[in-house]
């Protein structure tokens, strides 16, 4: 009697005990990895990108024989819900965004349409807040296309992966998705959004890669768009702050190569005006590669510190042209002192806001042979 009670509780417990049904399985899902939304003739156009499930890690022994192509699917819709739903309804496998690492919008989209894109993301469950945001003139279905390096699936690009500290000289500018909501609203500063472009001139395997590569930035401020700058514009944020390992630089003709090891830059708010005024601070950690002429250390500090002062001062002038502080120069005083001057005094930086710009360069040593 006894154990037939005993078998009675542990089938009623049991019974009580939650399982997986109905859950799926990955093989039995879409995972969705990236998401393209652009506007063209007064609908929104969405783009899904999906990787087949044989590509997602690496195979032993390095690259995939032969790169299996992602999947690209693409609706539009009279809202961004509406094309989503129609692609859903057309899936053969269902949708999952439980996965995706980027959303890529279209210039039309940044240009007008950034409260929908806020709006939507944020009301979609699966979707995160680490997510990577860029924007392009391009097709976004060339972008799905791109290619990695040895057919190695397209987690290895610029797109999925652009915290990668060994690009060189590329200047990493990166966003995601919850600087973007945390930013967009402010009174000051600027947002700066990663425009993403097609290289196929570079790089040949059997025929030209077609490599995604980041090739300026996409200026917002005070929700409303500024326009395009490109890398060149805005090569002084390196110095702000470093984010590679180590990043090459060339003087006096190429004659001299150089490697920034560390750099980091402070603002000094001077207060008691109409306007305020800014001292930056750069500190910068660089060694000698390669010095063909001879030239004296004394020499190399001076021309760093004239081509760092001259960077800065470049992208100063390019923000004035946007009416933009690329620097975020205005984020400071906008903080620390709100009652001293309005948003509109702050947001009228230009070249003479800055009162001194002061750069230290320390040379750490020679590497004239390998080690």
């Amino acid at each position: 009697m006894k154990k037939f009670v005993v078998i009675i509780l542990i089938i009623f417990q049991l019974l009580l005990l939650t399982g997986c049904w109905g859950e799926r399985t990955i093989i039995d899902q879409t995972l969705v990895t990236n998401i393209g939304i652009d506007f063209k003739d007064d609908m929104f156009v969405v783009t899904i990108q999906a990787l087949n499930f044989s590509n997602i890690a690496k195979q032993e022994g390095g690259a995939l024989q032969e790169a299996p192509d992602p999947l690209i699917g693409q609706a539009s819709g009279k809202s961004i819900q509406s094309a989503f739903n129609k692609l859903e309804s057309k899936s053969a496998i269902p949708l999952y965004y439980g996965h995706v690492n980027s959303i890529i919008l279209g210039k039309s989209i940044i240009e007008g349409k950034m409260q929908a894109i806020n709006s939507f993301i944020n009301g979609k469950r699966l979707l995160r807040y680490t997510m990577w945001i860029y924007g392009t003139d391009k097709d976004i279905k060339d972008i799905f296309t791109s290619k990695s390096f040895f057919n190695l699936p397209y987690l290895y690009t610029v797109v999925t992966n652009p915290e990668e500290r060994s690009r060189g000289s590329l200047i990493l500018l990166n966003m995601k998705f919850h600087q973007l909501i945390s930013r967009y609203t402010q009174p000051v500063g600027t947002l700066l959004i990663p425009s993403l472009d097609i290289d196929n001139k570079n790089f040949k395997e059997k025929v030209e890669d077609k490599i995604a590569i980041i090739n300026g930035a996409y200026v917002i401020a005070q929700q409303k768009y500024k326009g395009h700058v490109k890398v060149k514009d805005v090569k002084s944020l390196n110095w702000f702050e470093q984010k590679n390992y180590s990043m090459p630089l060339l003087l006096e003709k190429d004659k001299v190569n150089l490697e920034v090891r560390t750099s980091k830059a402070s603002v000094k708010v001077i207060h008691g005006g109409k306007k305020p005024k800014y001292t930056i601070n750069v500190k910068t950690n660089v060694a000698i590669i390669q010095n063909e002429n001879g030239i004296s250390r004394k020499a190399i500090k001076s021309k760093l510190n004239k081509k760092i002062k001259s960077e800065i001062i470049k992208t100063i002038k390019k923000g004035e042209e946007l009416h933009a502080d690329l620097l975020n120069l205005s984020e400071k005083p906008y903080r620390f002192s709100p009652k001293e001057w309005n948003s509109e005094t702050l947001n009228a930086l230009n070249l003479g806001s800055i009162k001194d710009i002061k750069v230290n360069v320390n040379i750490l040593g020679s590497e004239s042979y390998k080690r």
